[in-house]
């Protein structure tokens, strides 16, 4: 990417930074005692996910929203189908075809026997649609996404973060109408105007350079 692109980058880094810490710039806070959220999923369906994770952002109320904010809205995934989750654990959200289903916040120091008991989501991103149009009632956003490299667990925490984070900061709706756009990378032509919200990170390949792993954009 060029180089004005790499500083928009890093302003959106230092966005999401302040955002959670409150400063611009530094390392973040040891984070012994915060909230983490569970995701679990029977399949990967990408409507169901896309729609669950923004109604679950929407449920909470300010307290969990802003302890879920400096917890860097955490989440694990972890395979299990919904339908057997006990009645102890009664999930917040279930996805409307009953793929995936949301639980928590939690304190993240509270180990819950689901965590223990249902394995951790790995294994290899299936090829995902290159476009998916997921319709809604207000605006129209797209959302593109960089797949090259990521695994299926890199994927979900990309694609989640953008959604839920993109919910709390008020940039998305839950009933939105969503373009969901896969590409091998984000280039600098996607980068040539301030999103509405964007994921960055160093590149692992790089770490003098940030690399976009999402880049939402009103239509």
């Amino acid at each position: 990417m060029t180089a004005p692109a790499q500083a928009l980058l890093a302003d959106l880094l230092a966005d999401r930074v302040e955002w959670v810490t409150g400063r611009r710039q530094g390392e973040p806070d040891a984070d012994t005692q915060g909230t983490t959220v569970l995701v679990l999923l029977r399949s990967l369906d990408l409507a169901d996910l896309v729609h669950g994770a923004r109604a679950f952002a929407a449920t909470l109320d300010p307290d969990e929203a802003e302890a879920w904010r400096r917890s860097w809205t955490r989440t694990r995934f972890l395979f299990g189908n919904p339908a057997n989750l006990p009645a102890r654990n009664r999930p917040r959200v279930v996805a409307p075809n009953a793929t995936a289903a949301w639980l928590g916040p939690f304190p993240t120091d509270r180990r819950l026997g689901l965590s223990r008991l249902l394995k951790p989501v790995t294994g290899v991103l299936p090829r995902p649609p290159i476009d998916l149009d997921l319709p809604g009632s207000g605006r129209r956003h797209l959302l593109h996404v960089a797949v090259d490299g990521l695994t299926l667990v890199d994927y979900l925490v990309h694609l989640h973060h953008t959604l839920v984070e993109a919910v709390l900061l008020g940039r998305l709706r839950p009933d939105d109408p969503l373009w969901l756009s896969h590409r091998p990378a984000l280039t600098s032509e996607r980068a040539g105007d301030r999103p509405a919200y964007a994921r960055v990170l160093p590149d692992p390949r790089d770490a003098a350079r940030l690399r976009p792993y999402t880049w939402l954009a009103a239509a």
